[in-house]
């Protein structure tokens, strides 16, 4: 059998204030997080689903939990975007400062050392 909606709403709930606290302060280990909050969400919104069939409506906690929920998946969505757009923006200064390095290292002389061939 499968834990109640409530406890995996709760490990969710959970992994969501890590991640967003990760997220938050650029963590080394929020890609990590990240992918455990989705492996964890993923499940509770299958288990969630299930439930809805046949329902009419949840009662008040899990409701409450969802909602919760549903508030706390809409900040990770926006700062994984946030973050997204960073490594954008870095990968393009990267390209940018690259191409500034080619064209520099293209027009070296082909011999930079001062030393002299010995033969």
């Amino acid at each position: 059998t499968s834990p109640r909606p409530s406890s995996e709403a709760k490990v969710v709930l959970e992994l969501g204030r890590a991640l967003v606290a990760s997220l938050e302060k650029s963590s080394p280990t929020a890609l990590d997080d990240l992918e455990q909050y989705c492996d964890a969400f993923a499940d509770w919104e299958s288990s969630w689903k299930r439930q809805l069939d046949g329902r009419a409506e949840f009662p008040a906690r899990e409701a409450e939990l969802g909602r919760r929920i549903v508030a706390q998946h809409a900040t990770v969505i926006r700062l994984t975007e946030e973050m997204r757009a960073n490594v954008d923006r870095s990968l393009k200064s990267l390209r940018v400062r690259g191409k500034g390095l080619r064209a520099y290292t293209d027009h070296l002389p082909k011999r930079i050392s001062t030393m002299k061939r010995r033969g």
